[in-house]
């Protein structure tokens, strides 16, 4: 992925070598069947200066190296001389192509600052001038019909007019795609700052608490054990019960944020994928065909597992007793979908809205924290894939699993979040 400016350039080098060419083009055209006497050599070789030049261009920008604002403007300044050079040779003012000066000023609005930008308008303003006082624009005042000048106009403009309205069109779409790729890997990556600091946070409680519940597990044992009374029985019990729920809580906390950090894809069976999730979550049935279930597809494996298993879940959690919770598995062009289905009351548009943020539950105190669609979506969302929730009031809810067929190329999780 690009960044905006880049895409800009990418753009630019790829214009120049179509505008080049096109020249070239015309001007074999004009000279083998429009019956000009043009000095095609060295038209020829005007028009291949750009083509020259964007070689170097290119393998800058294909080595991630941005062109300065300068050599931008010293390379349209050098266009903007070499067309000057061919249409001296080829009418001057009055060749019907000196429109294409235009292509310079949105061109030039795009990639450069204001103090270059107006440096290229005026290079342009001052070249087609100067054409005005071309030789070959006083011979062909002289001696060229005004139909066949006012003939070249009209395609001048039909040719010029479109290539100026795509490029800036080609631009825009591809800044605006840069752009939204951009926002879309910060919030990948602020979600993955979020789960890396959810995980540090997690360690770090469980190593300071751990200390202070064993003191107070075993204070708990010593009275449970006296028999004091049977209500300090019953209280020393209760205590130790809660100590336990802390440490469960805590290990818990732990699994969910921070197992398999960094963890590598690996090509997996789809078969093998429901198996370990037959293993350790809730019961659900499968639906796939069985051709997919043989398919490899490349994935962290822990971290997945722990991921799908969360949702399963949290499935179970929200149907009725004895309502079947299912997983769809099919294959799309570029992924493998996984649906799961619950039957349970669904969510409101607010819930739904909320859903996937840290610590926001909308279950019983004490049945969970918030953690499950959370790390779900980041681990899906960092191998590349999507997750989306669908849900209605009274008509369950829907989790759907998108996971690409071919591995992103990113860990699933920052190495430094261990």
């Amino acid at each position: 992925m690009f960044q905006p400016e880049g895409v800009r350039q990418f753009w630019f080098v790829r214009a120049r070598a179509f505008f080049s060419a096109g020249g070239i083009l015309i001007a074999l055209i004009v000279k083998i069947w429009g019956g000009w006497e043009l000095p095609i050599a060295p038209i020829l070789a005007l028009l291949g200066i750009p083509l020259a030049s964007n070689w170097l261009l290119w393998r800058q920008l294909k080595a991630g190296r941005l062109i300065s604002d300068a050599t931008v403007a010293g390379v349209l300044a050098m266009d903007i001389l070499a067309l000057t050079g061919t249409l001296a040779l080829s009418g001057g003012a009055s060749n019907p192509f000196s429109s294409a000066y235009l292509l310079y000023v949105p061109i030039g609005a795009l990639l450069l600052p204001p103090t270059w930008i107006w440096g290229v308008v005026s290079l342009a303003v001052v070249a087609y001038s100067i054409l005005f006082w071309s030789p070959s624009f006083l011979e062909h005042a002289h001696h060229q019909s005004m139909r066949a000048h006012l003939v070249g106009m009209w395609v001048a403009f039909i040719i010029v007019g479109p290539v100026v309205a795509y490029a800036v069109e080609r631009l825009r779409r591809a800044v605006t795609t840069a752009e939204d790729e951009l926002a879309e890997s910060r919030l990948q990556q602020a979600r993955a700052e979020k789960l890396s600091a959810l995980a540090t946070l997690s360690a770090g409680a469980a190593h300071e608490l751990s200390t202070p519940l064993g003191t107070i597990a075993i204070a708990a044992g010593e009275l449970e054990r006296k028999g004091l009374n049977p209500e300090v029985t019953e209280d020393a019990q209760l205590i130790r019960r809660e100590i336990d729920r802390c440490s469960n809580i805590l290990s818990q906390l732990a699994v969910d944020v921070g197992a398999g950090m960094g963890e590598a894809a690996q090509p997996l069976r789809v078969a093998d994928l429901l198996d370990d999730l037959n293993a350790s979550a809730t019961t659900f049935s499968v639906e796939a065909d069985p051709k997919l279930l043989e398919e490899f597809i490349p994935l962290p494996r822990r971290l997945i597992h722990q991921a799908l298993r969360g949702l399963l879940k949290n499935a179970r959690q929200a149907s009725h007793t004895g309502a079947p919770v299912v997983l769809r598995a099919s294959r799309g062009p570029t992924d493998l979908e996984l649906e799961i289905e619950d039957q349970g009351s669904g969510m409101s548009a607010e819930i739904q809205e909320r859903a996937g943020e840290p610590f926001f539950t909308s279950k019983p105190q004490g049945e969970g924290m918030g953690l499950g669609l959370f790390f779900a979506r980041s681990v899906v969302e960092q191998i590349g894939g999507q997750m989306e929730i669908l849900s209605e009031p009274g008509r369950g809810t829907r989790v759907r699993v998108r996971l690409p067929w071919v591995a992103s190329g990113r860990s699933a999780l920052p190495q430094d979040a261990e």
